[in-house]
């Protein structure tokens, strides 16, 4: 198998996003875990631009990471120019929002939707369209989850409860190349909101108003003897509940700004290896701007500077295999605690503490893969973790990949 060089197609974050506050989930799979997420060309990468995929017609692929879901997706050409796939346990758009959603449902009388708000199993439906000299790719989402309950009481009066999270969305991409360059832009939105009902639940929990934005842009290139990709992405999600009680804060924003930049080249005609770099950007702001002398706070504020590097080898005809292949990889992680910021109207304080930066964690990172015919099984290991003490084995992942 020659692993030719790339024109920069990635999602870097795949092994190294934070889940309380990552914006838009891009789950990695076996593959792509065990290069520690470098950029490479792989199926993947259209959880984060889904004009991707345009490069995986008639594929399906599931992941098993250990948990109770890992992520499905499947693309089907229909015609030359248009193409239809999903993608399935890929998790919330936006975790972080969607959990503190749900704090609020469940402290209503009879709530509880009793998903996990990591990792739900929501389909997104995906639309391409090539018109050659530009594709276009779509996402189109309806998360949803509710529940109702009810009680008796001894009189037979019965009491009825209900309340739901949705978030409908789609997130549009486009990919084009100028001069030596392939360009890639996205753009979301999602409009997030609570609601829960019923006699006892006095007052009534809503929503004020919810939105979810996502954008994004990469550039890939050749350069000397690599190919070069630089991209940012910004994500952000506000809520506002109502719940009656003015001295808690009623507004959440979670936002994170992702930029990174990786290359990939060949260093003998069967391998590929390749570096990267990213920074991260997580926010967490809570408001209560109907509440006088409640302070808004933006905490935590954390900066992450992560290095990943990753090799990738393939031998032909080894064993009954049509291909096997050996990769390795690592990611070393540095968090700066940006500080935290507190403000109130009646007196008006505020405050900003930056602590030094820390080394987070050093994680390597095995895997294999094999191909027979139109059948490929890839399985990843992390064999340990370094955060200041040594531990076991962190992620065991299998994933399998067919193509009809």
């Amino acid at each position: 198998m020659n692993l030719s060089k790339i024109k920069a197609i990635a999602a870097i974050a795949a092994v190294s996003s934070g889940a309380v506050f990552a914006q838009f989930n891009t789950p990695a799979n076996a593959r792509m875990n065990s290069l520690a997420g470098v950029p490479m060309r792989d199926i993947s990468n259209v959880y984060s631009y889904p004009v991707l995929m345009a490069g995986y017609l008639e594929h399906i692929q599931a992941t098993w990471d250990g948990g109770e879901n890992g992520a499905v997706i499947g693309i089907k050409s229909v015609s030359d120019m248009f193409s239809i796939g999903v993608l399935a346990n890929q998790g919330l758009m936006a975790p972080g929002l969607a959990g503190d959603a749900l704090n609020y449902l469940n402290a209503a009388p009879g709530g509880g939707i009793g998903i996990d708000a990591e990792n739900a199993v929501i389909p997104h439906i995906l639309l391409g369209f090539d018109l050659g000299a530009v594709a276009i790719g779509a996402d189109v989402f309806f998360e949803y989850a509710g529940y109702s309950a009810s009680t008796q009481a001894a009189d037979g009066a019965k009491t009825s409860y209900s309340g739901s999270y949705s978030n409908p969305g789609a997130r549009l991409s486009a990919r084009f190349g100028v001069a030596d360059a392939d360009i890639l832009a996205k753009f979301g939105l999602g409009f997030p909101s609570i609601n829960a009902s019923g006699v006892a639940s006095d007052p009534k929990i809503a929503s004020d108003e919810g939105l979810y934005m996502e954008v994004g842009a990469e550039a890939g290139m050749p350069f000397g003897n690599a190919d070069w990709t630089l991209g940012m992405n910004y994500t952000r999600s506000d809520q506002r509940f109502k719940n009656g009680n003015d001295l808690e804060p009623n507004a959440i924003c979670y936002s994170l700004l992702r930029a990174y930049a990786g290359l990939e080249f060949n260093f003998v005609e069967t391998a590929a290896a390749a570096l990267s770099y990213s920074f991260d950007r997580y926010a967490r702001t809570v408001t209560a701007p109907d509440a006088s002398n409640n302070q808004s706070n933006s905490n935590p504020i954390n900066h992450y500077h992560r290095l990943s590097a990753g090799v990738e080898n393939a031998w032909e005809n080894v064993w009954f295999f049509d291909s096997f292949q050996l990769r390795g990889g690592a990611l070393y992680e540095i968090l700066a605690l940006n500080g935290s910021k507190a403000s109130t109207s009646n007196p008006t304080t505020s405050s900003d503490a930056s602590p030094p930066a820390a080394h987070q964690r050093v994680a390597p990172a095995l895997g294999i893969g094999v191909t027979k015919a139109f059948f490929t099984l890839d399985a990843a290991l992390n064999p340990g973790n370094w955060a200041g003490v040594f531990t076991g084995p962190q992620v065991a992942m299998a994933t399998a990949t067919v193509k009809f």
